[in-house]
């Protein structure tokens, strides 16, 4: 078949005969133009944000459910497993399912079990944090702390205090979720730095990180300036539609797309990566940007630097097409209605070096 190939290393779409040799893929060079009849092939896609502690968490959602079957080809749990539950997750949840998962390790031993993971504050160690981590290095990529009131409640910055401390002793990122206040803005951003990340970046939350024309507030610009790393992180009650649109527009256009997929938002607002890229794609970003922000630039906040640079055996293969009447809905967190002229649709994967049809039936119209 004939696709366009984007390639968000070299930052370059091509056209290219895809085809399958000795069990294998191969992608010859062609000249023609870009074809958005073609389907679109570009490096496996990474959600950076997820939660897939299924069977453990209220959140869990099992890893297959919305790795490989929709494009994905790399699953980041966002602290949902810490110290004392680690085991149970790298055994029982990582290794029976196919798609790869890493994890941001809670700074709370219980991680997310009882989704109030700082009421004792005695089982939000960062010894023991890091410790687990220095232990399970392949698969945890970062340090996760909640860090808003309905969470914390009383103990205010402790907790981000503690995975601070614990995210440099290991020299690793900091993944922050920011939303209600107190701890303010000004409190979490200020312990920020280069390679952190901030969660929820586009929430629309009373006190949002950003003003009304898109320009980020003083203590967010500071933060981006540093190097902090957005995080979109859309979730059930997270992602502004409106927030995201300004802030686009204004030009800040290099974040991480992420879906914050549990539970409680699979089935409504958020569905998959793909229906959360069709939203940002509606926003403005171009098919480039869209690319970036769930292949290069979710690999290199995890330290996966080679992330992309064979299309023949990697990649997800994906329709750009008109939206249905029967497609799920487009809205925002809010229920505010996107709207979305284009669904970014995935059809198949190729997974080490082979080509594999998510739906079956595509195969007979894309030969």
């Amino acid at each position: 078949m004939k696709v366009n190939m984007i390639d968000p290393v070299k930052q370059t779409i091509s056209t290219a005969l895809m085809e399958e040799r000795n069990g294998g893929v191969v992608l010859l060079p062609l000249r023609d133009a870009e074809n958005e009849a073609w389907p679109y092939l570009s490096p496996g896609w990474i959600d950076l944000h997820c939660h897939v502690f299924h069977g453990t968490t209220s959140f869990g959602i099992c890893p297959d459910q919305i790795g490989y079957s929709h494009g994905v080809h790399m699953l980041v749990d966002a602290g949902s497993s810490g110290a004392e539950t680690s085991l149970g997750f790298t055994e029982y949840v990582v290794k029976r399912n196919r798609t790869p998962v890493k994890a941001f390790l809670n700074i709370s031993d219980i991680g997310l079990v009882t989704m109030q993971e700082y009421a004792d504050m005695r089982r939000c160690s960062a010894e023991r944090a890091i410790s687990c981590f220095e232990a399970n290095r392949e698969f945890y990529v970062g340090i996760k702390v909640r860090s808003s009131h309905l969470i914390v409640e009383d103990k205010g910055i402790q907790p981000l205090q503690r995975a601070l401390r614990a995210s440099r002793a290991l020299k690793c990122p900091l993944m922050v979720h920011m939303g209600e206040m107190p701890p303010s803005n000004e409190e979490i951003l200020q312990y920020l730095g280069q390679g952190d990340i901030i969660s929820h970046c586009f929430h629309g939350k009373c006190e949002p990180l950003w003003e009304e024309d898109g320009t980020p507030i003083p203590a967010l610009e500071k933060a981006l300036e540093r190097g902090v790393l957005l995080d979109t992180a859309h979730g059930a009650a997270s992602y502004s539609h409106r927030v995201a649109l300004a802030a686009i527009k204004n030009g800040f256009r290099n974040f991480i797309i992420s879906t914050d997929l549990h539970q409680r938002s699979i089935n409504s607002p958020v569905y998959s990566l793909a229906h959360t890229m069709g939203k940002l794609y509606a926003a403005g970003l171009t098919k480039m940007e869209l690319i970036n922000s769930v292949t290069v630039l979710p690999a290199k906040a995890i330290g996966l630097y080679n992330w992309g640079d064979c299309l023949e055996q990697e990649a997800t293969l994906f329709y750009l097409r008109p939206r249905k009447e029967d497609d799920a809905p487009f809205t925002d967190a809010s229920g505010c209605e996107i709207p979305v002229g284009q669904v970014i649709e995935p059809f198949a994967n190729i997974i080490c070096g082979h080509l594999e049809y998510i739906r079956p039936s595509v195969k007979e119209t894309t030969a």
